[in-house]
């Protein structure tokens, strides 16, 4: 599991309530998704906190994702038996099920806690627990590859003729759309890969291989052609640019060499992972997230990218509400006083 710090978004549905909370956290618990929950700030408090952060001046994400959800049938259910040491071998097999439905709402039970899985009434720990394990099984997993909060989807031929590029497509959207926790890890260009067919212009930094990011970065910065050309037969650049296609391109002049550079770059990056790329997708379009994605790419990016915001006392002040004792009373004489310190410990 990941340790670092960082800002989550989660989303919760509550069919009793029919409608979403989100709040902001800055923490040090592990994972892509986080795994504390705030339910301290009133609705509006919470709600207000989301909208200044990850909305822009079209229409929440909130309010999408809201209309997404009421695609769940509430009279059919899903179960899901789960072993935690065994995440996806569990989604797996629940989401491969001849009776599966992405649209029927979810009950987990984990098969190594006692008690009953979780119905009706009580709508969503287990359920964001699961989504919350089987994201951070995702992004650590050979799915993906690159950095820690840039993930780039990987293409492993035995993976996508498992299918698993298509169920991880299909967790991140029901996690989405059911009330889960976002995954957050993905690179800016994987996530413009997502919502485009347009071309793309992958640079120099989007490779993360370090070997072939330095020889790159040197092929670019050479100062003559004759200099740029000697940089594409050293090391394992020459096996690259070959099965990229690139070694046959022309390489007359400097520009021709930025060309190649590119067309390199957004190969290694983009091209191998097509299929797992489609595939991922595929499985992204359940209960029609890819469409509301495409249409409002803006308002979820911060949902699939890692973009920290900057932590202040006011928006801390605002996740909270205080319940003070009655005014007159010793206890409420001590709580302003507990209250004062508060406020000046978060400025």
């Amino acid at each position: 599991m990941l340790q670092r710090k960082c800002h989550w978004v989660f989303f919760f549905f509550r069919p009793e309530l029919n409608d979403y909370y989100a709040s902001i956290l800055d923490c040090d618990e592990p994972g892509p998704s986080g795994v504390i929950l705030s339910d301290t700030g009133s609705e509006d408090d919470i709600t207000e906190s989301f909208h200044e952060v990850v909305c822009d001046s079209e229409k929440p994400v909130a309010e999408i994702l809201e209309g997404l959800a009421t695609k769940i049938n509430n009279f059919g259910l899903t179960k899901l038996n789960i072993a935690r040491n065994f995440i996806w071998e569990g989604a797996k097999r629940a989401l491969t099920r001849k009776s599966f439905s992405s649209t029927h709402r979810l009950s987990v039970k984990f098969t190594d806690d006692s008690g009953n899985s979780e119905g009706a009434v009580d709508w969503g720990g287990p359920m964001r627990e699961f989504f919350t394990l089987v994201l951070q099984y995702i992004h650590d997993s050979n799915l993906l590859c690159g950095p820690e909060n840039r993930k780039y989807l990987s293409f492993n031929f035995k993976l996508l003729e498992d299918n698993d590029y298509y169920i991880a497509g299909l967790i991140v959207a029901m996690s989405l759309v059911h009330g889960g926790p976002a995954p957050h890890f993905l690179s800016p260009v994987m996530y413009q890969a997502l919502t485009t067919n347009l071309p793309l212009i992958v640079q120099i930094d989007d490779v993360y291989d370090h070997e072939l990011r330095s020889s790159l970065k040197a092929l670019s910065d050479a100062a003559t052609v004759d200099e740029a050309k000697r940089y594409t037969v050293e090391g394992n650049l020459a096996t690259v640019l070959d099965l990229a296609g690139t070694m046959a391109m022309p390489m007359n002049t400097l520009n021709d060499i930025q060309k190649v550079v590119h067309s390199t770059a957004e190969w290694f990056v983009l091209g191998r992972c097509k299929p797992a790329l489609e595939s991922f997708r595929d499985g992204l379009s359940s209960l029609g997230l890819l469409d509301a994605i495409k249409k409002h790419p803006n308002q979820f990016r911060p949902l699939f990218c890692d973009q920290p915001v900057k932590l202040t006392a006011e928006g801390m002040e605002r996740l909270f509400k205080v319940k003070a004792s009655p005014a007159g009373s010793s206890k409420a004489v001590t709580e302003s006083l507990v209250l004062s310190r508060w406020s000046d410990y978060l400025q």
